[in-house]
C-alpha cells in the first residue's frame, strides 16, 4: 500500500496558499489502496475533517468501514483515510478528493484539494498452471508446489545453458519456433492512451536473475531483448493496449540459483515509484526418464568401414518391435566414437502446455562431443552442458548416471523415480575416482529425482551400467532391479560340471587380442585366481545391493541375479570376461542383450536359457545380439553404445507434493 503526504514530502506540494489551501495531482491504480495520513496535513490535532470527492472514490477508515462523504468526523477518531477506485479513468484528474479542516465553530482552517487519474496496470502470468494467462491472479507473486499449489512455470531455452564458455549467443528472437517454448507475461493497462506527464512503466529484475533469463517484447520487430543478463531494467513502450512479453530461461536449477525467478513491474513518475506488482516463476527442472517409459527414438552410432553395419540392422528389427526408430548418426558427428550413452542423456523439461527433450552432454569431449550442436538441436530438442576446471574420469560419462522408474520409500513418494551415479569407497580404492562436483550439484539441484550414490569406482570403465538395470516387471512395484552376479554364474557352470558339461566352452569362437577366446567350464572353475577376484567383485555387487534396496525400498523379490564374470584390469579394477547382459537396452518390455557366448548345452547357449527362464515369465522378450567386435572388445556392451529419447511421464513435475524437495 502506497502512502501519500509523509511529512518529507509536504514542503514540495505546491500551493495557492501556503496557510489555507494546498493541491496537488496524484495517481491511483485501480484496486491498490492509496493511503492519506490526515494527521499529517492537518493543523492541528482538535479538527474535525470534511471529505468531498468527484469521481468513482471509495473512500474507507483504518477499521475498513466505508466513510460517508457527507458526515463531518473526527481528526482524532479517524487520523488516516484509504482510498480505493475499482474503475479507471478516461481523461486525466477525473477523479478528485478535497479535505477540509474545520474547528468546533465550522470555520475553515485548511484545505487540501487531491486530482487523481484512475489507472490499471498489472503485469499477469500463468500462474494457475493452465497454459493461459491469467488476469491479476492474487497468487501470481508466490510459488507453491502441488497439484493445487500454484506460480508460473519458466523453461530453459534449448541450447543456451553453457557453463565456463566465453561463447556469444544470439538471444534475437526470430520467429514462431523460437517462441514456442516460451512462457508468456502480459503487461496489462487501461484507460489513458497517454500516461500522466513524467510517468514510466518498467520492467525490473535483480542482476541474479538477469543472468538466468531473457525477456521480449512479442511486438517489437527487432526482436531484442528487454531482461538479458546485462540489463535488469527496461522501459515498456507506451500504449493503451495489453502488451505480450516472452520470456525464456537461461539456466536450469543450480547450486547458485534454487529456480525461482522474480520480476517487477512498476510505475515510475519523475523518478519515485508509485506502484510495483510482481510476479514469481519458476525454472522448469530437467529431467530423466526411466526404462518403464515407452521409447520414440534409439541413437547409435554408424561406424566406419561397416564396422557395426551388422549390429545396426539386429538392433533395428529390435526397435521396430518397440514400436520406435533406429536413428543411426552419421560418421561426420561422432568421428568413430561409439560410445552415445557415455555422451549425452536424453532427458527432457517441461511447462504447461510446452514439453521438449533436452539432452544433457557429458564433460567427456571425444568424438561425440558435437553431436548434439550438429544433430540433435532443434525445434523438439534443448541442450544443457556442465564442465569443470577439474580433470574428467570416466565416472563423468553418463554410463554412470542412471534413474530408478517412481518409488515409494519409507512413506515418502518419488513419482519420477530416483536418480543414482557411481561413486567410490576411499577405504576400498587406494586412487579414488568420483563424479565431478559440478554434475551432482547439478543433478541435485534440480529436485525432483532425489539422487543418491552407489559404488562404481571397483570398475575399470566405472560405470553402474556394467552392474545394474532396471526392466518392467508386473509385480507390485511395476519394475525389477537387475544386477550382475558372478555368484549366480560359478552356480550355473558348477551345474554344468556336474551335469557331465565340463567341456562345454564360453566364448567359443571369439578372439581377444588375435588369440582364441575359447575357454572351457572346467578351466573357467579351475582357476583361483579369477574365483578370488570375482569373489572381491561380488563383495562389491552386494554392498550396492544393500544400498539398492534401502534407498529404493526394494525386497529380495524385486531383484533379478543374471550370470556375469568379471577379470582384472592393469589397475586392478574389473573389466567383463564375456559381455555383460546387464547391460542391456530396455525398449519397455523389448530387451536388446549383448550376446553372452556361454557353453552350450544341446546348441543352446545356457546363460541365455537361464536369462529368458527369469526375464520372459515377466513378461519381457529377449533380443540376443551380437556386439563382441563392435563394443564388447572395447571395453562396453550395447547400453554404452546406444541413447534413447523416451515419452515423458504423464504426471507434471510441479503437482508433486513437497516432501523430499525443501
Amino acid at each position: 500500500m502506497r502512502t501519500l503526504f509523509q511529512p518529507e514530502t509536504l514542503k514540495k506540494l505546491p500551493s495557492r496558499s501556503q496557510e489555507k489551501s494546498k493541491s496537488c495531482e496524484d495517481i491511483l491504480i485501480v484496486g491498490q489502496p492509496l493511503q492519506i495520513p490526515l494527521k499529517n496535513l492537518a493543523p492541528s490535532e482538535n479538527v474535525i475533517v470534511s471529505l468531498k470527492s468527484q469521481g468513482e472514490i471509495e473512500i474507507y477508515s483504518e477499521a475498513d468501514q466505508l466513510i460517508d462523504t457527507k458526515t463531518l468526523i473526527l481528526l482524532n477518531q479517524v487520523p488516516t483515510i484509504t482510498l480505493l477506485a475499482r474503475t479507471f479513468s478516461d481523461r486525466q484528474n477525473d477523479r478528485s478528493l478535497e479535505i477540509t479542516f474545520q474547528d468546533e465553530a465550522g470555520h475553515q482552517l485548511s484545505q487540501v484539494q487531491l486530482k487523481l487519474t484512475c489507472l490499471r496496470i498489472c503485469l499477469d502470468v500463468d500462474a494457475d498452471r493452465d497454459g493461459i494467462v491469467d488476469d491479476n491472479n492474487p497468487q501470481k507473486g508466490d510459488w507453491q508446489w502441488g497439484i493445487n499449489g500454484h506460480g508460473a512455470i519458466l523453461m530453459v531455452n534449448t541450447d543456451r545453458d553453457h557453463v565456463h564458455s566465453d561463447n556469444q549467443y544470439d538471444r534475437k528472437i526470430k520467429g514462431l519456433l523460437d517462441l514456442k517454448d516460451s512462457s508468456f507475461m502480459i503487461v496489462r493497462r487501461a484507460g489513458l492512451r497517454n500516461l500522466p506527464s513524467g510517468c514510466e512503466i518498467h520492467l525490473s529484475v535483480s542482476e541474479d536473475t538477469a543472468k538466468r533469463i531473457c525477456i521480449y517484447d512479442e511486438l517489437d520487430k527487432s526482436g531484442y531483448e528487454l531482461i538479458s543478463p546485462k540489463r535488469t531494467k527496461a522501459q515498456i513502450r507506451g500504449t493503451d493496449q495489453d502488451i505480450l512479453l516472452a520470456i525464456r530461461g537461461l539456466s536450469y536449477p543450480d547450486i547458485d540459483f534454487d529456480g525461482r525467478v522474480e520480476i517487477t513491474l512498476n510505475l515510475v513518475k519523475d523518478g519515485e515509484t508509485l506502484y510495483s506488482d510482481r510476479v514469481v516463476f519458476r525454472v522448469a527442472p530437467w529431467m530423466m526418464t526411466p526404462n518403464t517409459l515407452s521409447p520414440i527414438t534409439v541413437f547409435v552410432s554408424r561406424l566406419s568401414k561397416g564396422k557395426n553395419e551388422a549390429f545396426i540392422e539386429d538392433l533395428r528389427k529390435v526397435v521396430a518391435k518397440a514400436n520406435a526408430q533406429l536413428d543411426p548418426v552419421p560418421y561426420e558427428y561422432h568421428k568413430d566414437d561409439p560410445w552415445m550413452r557415455d555422451e549425452i542423456e536424453i532427458g527432457y523439461t517441461q511447462a504447461p502446455g510446452k514439453f521438449i527433450h533436452v539432452v544433457l552432454d557429458s564433460p567427456r569431449d571425444r568424438g561425440l562431443d558435437h553431436l548434439t550442436n550438429r544433430q540433435l538441436i532443434g525445434s523438439d530438442f534443448g541442450y544443457v552442458i556442465r564442465k569443470s576446471r577439474h580433470s574428467v574420469t570416466k565416472l563423468d560419462s553418463f554410463g554412470n548416471l542412471e534413474v530408478s522408474p517412481p518409488v515409494i520409500v519409507k512413506g515418502v513418494n518419488y513419482p519420477f523415480g530416483r536418480l543414482l551415479f557411481g561413486g567410490t569407497r576411499p577405504e576400498i580404492i587406494p586412487e579414488p575416482r568420483r563424479k565431478l562436483k559440478v554434475l551432482r550439484d547439478f543433478f541435485f539441484a534440480q529436485k525432483i529425482q532425489a539422487p543418491f550414490e552407489i559404488f562404481s569406482d571397483w570398475l575399470s570403465v566405472g560405470h553402474i551400467d556394467e552392474f545394474m538395470n532396471f526392466v518392467s516387471a508386473p509385480n507390485p512395484k511395476g519394475f525389477k532391479l537387475i544386477l550382475a552376479s558372478p555368484d549366480k554364474c560359478y552356480d550355473l557352470l558348477k551345474a554344468l560340471r556336474s551335469e557331465g558339461h565340463s567341456q562345454a566352452l564360453l566364448r567359443q569362437g571369439k578372439q581377444i587380442d588375435d588369440k582364441p577366446a575359447d575357454i572351457s567350464v572346467a578351466d573357467v572353475l579351475e582357476n583361483e585366481t579369477l574365483a578370488r577376484q570375482n569373489q572381491r567383485f561380488q563383495e562389491h555387487i552386494s554392498w550396492n545391493r544393500e544400498v539398492l534396496k534401502q534407498e529404493l525400498d526394494l525386497g529380495e523379490e524385486d531383484i533379478v541375479d543374471l550370470p556375469a564374470l568379471f577379470e582384472v584390469d592393469d589397475d586392478g579394477r574389473a573389466k567383463s570376461f564375456f559381455p555383460n547382459m546387464v547391460n542391456m537396452l530396455v525398449l519397455k518390455q523389448h530387451l536388446a542383450i549383448p550376446k553372452p557366448f556361454g557353453p552350450q548345452v544341446d546348441a543352446q547357449c545356457q546363460f541365455e536359457a537361464y536369462v529368458k527362464g527369469v526375464l520372459e515369465p515377466l513378461g519381457l522378450v529377449c533380443h540376443f545380439i551380437d556386439d563382441w567386435d563392435t563394443y564388447f572388445r572395447d571395453g562396453g556392451e550395447i547400453h554404452c553404445g546406444t541413447n534413447t529419447s523416451r515419452q515423458p511421464f504423464t504426471q507434471k513435475w510441479w503437482e508433486i507434493e513437497p516432501m523430499f524437495l525443501e
